[in-house]
C-alpha cells in the first residue's frame, strides 16, 4: 500500500486533497473563538472528508500537509500555533480508519482525547462535556464489528450511505474532542469549566451540521473515484 501511495499518481492525489484542505482552513466555520483570538475553519469538514476519500494513511498525510500549509496561509486559524495541524489531521485518521472497518483505532484515538481533557481539573469538573464523543467512541468500536456492512462493491450503495456518515461523525468527533483536550492545557487557565459547560450545548449542533455536509459531498465522490478506480491506488 505504501508502494501506491508513493506512487505518481498517489502523491498527486495527496497533493490535490492538501491544496483542498488548505483552501477550506482558510475559511471560517464559527465565531471567532475567545481565548485563542481565532476561527474554527471548514477545515472541520474537509479533513473527514479527505480521510474517508482516500482512506487514514493518504488522507491523514493530505491533511497534514494542507494543514501545515494553512497555518501560514491563515495564521487566524492556527489556534493552537505549531500544533494546529494535530486535531484535524488524527480527524482524518479517525474517519479513515471507520471506514476501512478498523474503527477500534478512531475508537482508541477518541478515549485517549477523552483522558486528555479529564487529566485537568477544569476538565473534570465539565466531567458531562463529552458525552457525544462518548457516544463516537462507541459507535466506532462497534462498527469494528460484522456490523460494519458497507461493502467494497459498487453494488452496495445503500450499505455504503450508511458507512460514509459514521465514518464522518467519528472522525469529525475525534478531531473535535483532540482539540478540546489540547485547549484545556494550551490555554490553562483560561478555560475555565463554565466554558465548556456552555459549550456542551452548542458544539454538537456545530459538529453535526459539519457531519452532514462532509457526508453529503464524500458520498458521491467516494462513489465515482471507486467506480474510476482510483481507490486502487492508495487502498
Amino acid at each position: 500500500m505504501l508502494k501506491d501511495i508513493l506512487s505518481t499518481k498517489g502523491i498527486a492525489l495527496i497533493a490535490v486533497f492538501a491544496a483542498f484542505h488548505t483552501v477550506l482552513s482558510s475559511l471560517p466555520y464559527t465565531i471567532p473563538v475567545g481565548v485563542a483570538g481565532g476561527s474554527i475553519t471548514l477545515g472541520v469538514i474537509s479533513a473527514p472528508l479527505i480521510g474517508i476519500i482516500l482512506g487514514p494513511i493518504a488522507g491523514g498525510l493530505g491533511v497534514l500537509i494542507g494543514s501545515v500549509i494553512a497555518m501560514f496561509v491563515n495564521p487566524s486559524g492556527a489556534i493552537f500555533g505549531f500544533l494546529s495541524f494535530l486535531p484535524a489531521t488524527l480527524g482524518a485518521l479517525g474517519a479513515g480508519f471507520t471506514i476501512t472497518k478498523r474503527g477500534y483505532v478512531a475508537g482508541a484515538m477518541i478515549l485517549a482525547s477523552i483522558l486528555l481533557f479529564y487529566s485537568h481539573p477544569f476538565g473534570r469538573e465539565a466531567n458531562l462535556y463529552p458525552f457525544l464523543h462518548i457516544i463516537a467512541a462507541i459507535v466506532a468500536f462497534v462498527f469494528s464489528t460484522r456490523l460494519a456492512v458497507w461493502s467494497t462493491e459498487l453494488s452496495n450503495m445503500k450499505k455504503l450511505s450508511l458507512g460514509v456518515p459514521i465514518a464522518a461523525f467519528v472522525g469529525t468527533l475525534t478531531d473535535h474532542i483532540f482539540g478540546s483536550g489540547l485547549a484545556i492545557w494550551y490555554f490553562n487557565p483560561g478555560l475555565i469549566p463554565e466554558i465548556w459547560n456552555t459549550a456542551m450545548f452548542v458544539y454538537p449542533i456545530e459538529r453535526i451540521v459539519a457531519v452532514i455536509i462532509a457526508s453529503a459531498i464524500a458520498l458521491p465522490l467516494y462513489y465515482s473515484l471507486r467506480k474510476a478506480g482510483i481507490f486502487d491506488l492508495i487502498r
